[in-house]
């Protein structure tokens, strides 16, 4: 049976349905899951988006008609006085600079005619009273997310590819090939419109729009279920920049070295160096990220949350400077995501994070502020494994608390004897519920009396750099502790299922818009 096609009252009826088989083959292929997610795209709830989009084209291009080159006012900054500058601007230099990469949307003037919601379609574009038609924002919202979709980097370049190699990736999104000299808004946009386009939506803060709209649907219409656990950490990726060692001059006294990004003018002076322009970096937000001993990385740090039972992330969000210490950006990303999505703050009761968020006062931050318990791997720092003034028949004790004996088995944690100031452990059992000390080689040295396996009491002055409230021993911590891992599978799925952890642009901004499009498609993905 032929599908019966419907419009709304005043809209006219396509006289035409152009069907192209090899579309038919790739809707109904379980290989292609771009084309059906495009193709089923549910372009009503975008509506005021596209609005806002070519409300921000109109504003864009008439700011552009009456920007000059020429700066406000003369800089007679030199290189070094920038560089400098810049160094001590950094939030791992200045404590009062945002951790956090803000989102600071630009605003369209008042002045301008206001695109309403309801006059734009996908093919249907507003019309300006000079000018050509711009391209169609849903075509180009569908090709970023869908290059993405099919785990390429969302791109100018990328998309163009794509645009011009796959001729149904092209239609789906609403474009054809141009073979005609002629400029048709429905043809293949340029490399040039495609940058345009990402500019826009990361300028006027488009992308982070889209970003929380489509995260908020998913918990709205239920296909999130919120839990009562979060989970975070950091991931990096490589910079598309490099860096020069800065020396300076600390509080007390002593020259320091700290890699930045190189320095530069926004503008195109033949002699930047005698320019009144003002000397930037060429990268901000890139630094040295240190991961083990001699092992570090050039690049751009983002912070990611979601739900760990679930394995969906909430929010990935670009670091201010990538070389800031993973445990200073767990709180203050944990307050903008209740500050974006306020209805799960009352539901979570727990973060989950790794040895980095180990910090007495910041597991008391969150319980005063948010009232949330934070549980961290412990991080033992400095302390080594203890081998001596151990029991009888103990071989070892970790800085986490985990008992060996000689015969190298583990102890099971049991719980603490106050009164005694001691942590209690006990012989495990096999898979026939006998305790492993029966069968023991060693039995007759550790504890020939014991009849139901070894207890031993391990004083707290061998531990005291383990909470007595919430040892990292006991089952229910290790428990909670087994769902921190599924954060890597999230960070799998964005950085490499859906991107590439090498940038292709430089900028903080430029690579928040990039995380804000991988977990855009991630969320359009769960609706189907």
């Amino acid at each position: 049976m032929a599908p019966t096609l419907t419009a709304p009252a005043g809209t006219q009826l396509p006289l035409f349905v152009y069907i192209n088989m090899d579309d038919e083959l790739l809707l109904n292929s379980p290989n292609a899951a771009w084309y059906k997610t495009l193709k089923l795209f549910k372009w009503d709830d975008y509506r005021e988006l596209a609005a806002s989009y070519y409300n921000a084209l109109y504003d864009f291009n008439k700011s552009k008609q009456t920007s000059s080159a020429s700066p406000k006012k003369n800089n007679n900054e030199t290189k070094e006085e920038g560089r400098q500058r810049c160094l001590f601007s950094r939030s791992t230099m200045d404590d009062l600079q945002p951790v956090l990469e803000s989102v600071k949307a630009k605003t369209t003037s008042e002045d301008n005619p206001v695109v309403s919601p309801q006059s734009v379609s996908p093919g249907v574009v507003p019309s300006r009273a000079g000018g050509k038609k711009p391209k169609c924002f849903f075509g180009l919202y569908k090709a970023f997310i869908g290059v993405s979709i099919m785990g390429h980097p969302p791109e100018p370049e990328t998309v163009l590819e794509f645009l011009n190699s796959n001729l149904s990736f092209a239609r789906v999104c609403g474009f054809y090939p141009n073979n005609m000299e002629s400029y048709s808004y429905e043809d293949v946009p340029s490399l040039r419109k495609l940058e345009q386009f990402d500019q826009i939506m990361t300028m006027y803060g488009l992308w982070d729009k889209a970003k929380w709209k489509v995260v908020k649907q998913n918990i709205e219409n239920e296909i999130i279920q919120i839990e009562k656990e979060l989970v975070g950490d950091t991931t990096h990726y490589y910079a598309y920049s490099s860096f020069e060692t800065v020396s300076y001059i600390d509080e007390k006294g002593k020259e320091q070295k700290k890699s930045q990004s190189k320095m530069t003018k926004n503008c195109r002076c033949k002699e930047r160096d005698n320019c009144p322009h003002g000397w930037v970096l060429a990268d901000d937000g890139a630094g040295t990220i240190v991961k083990a001993h001699n092992k570090m990385y050039w690049g751009h740090k983002a912070s990611v949350l979601g739900f760990p039972i679930q394995g969906i992330p909430l929010d990935i969000i670009a670091v201010s400077d990538a070389s800031t210490h993973d445990g200073k950006t767990f709180y203050p990303h944990i307050e903008l995501l209740f500050q974006n999505i306020p209805e799960i703050k009352t539901n979570i009761k727990t973060v989950i994070y790794d040895s980095a968020c180990d910090s007495k006062e910041l597991k008391d931050k969150f319980k005063d502020d948010l009232n949330i318990e934070l549980k961290a791997s412990l991080n033992p720092r400095r302390i080594t494994t203890i081998t001596e003034d151990l029991p009888k028949g103990m071989s070892k004790l970790t800085p986490c608390g985990n008992l060996i004996c000689n015969a190298e088995i583990t102890m099971d944690y049991q719980g603490m004897r106050y009164e005694n100031d001691q942590f209690i452990y006990k012989a495990p059992v096999n898979e026939d519920q006998v305790s492993v000390c029966k069968d023991c080689e060693l039995k007759e040295q550790c504890c020939p009396n014991a009849t139901n396996g070894r207890i031993v009491n391990v004083p707290f002055n061998l531990l005291p750099h383990i909470d007595k409230k919430d040892p990292p021993m006991a089952k229910r911590f290790k428990a909670i502790m087994t769902r921190r891992p599924s954060i890597e599978r999230m960070i799998k799925r964005l950085k490499c299922d859906l991107s590439d952890d090498r940038l292709t642009k430089r900028s903080n901004k430029s690579f928040q818009a990039y995380l804000d499009k991988t977990l855009i498609a991630f969320h359009i993905l769960l609706q189907e």
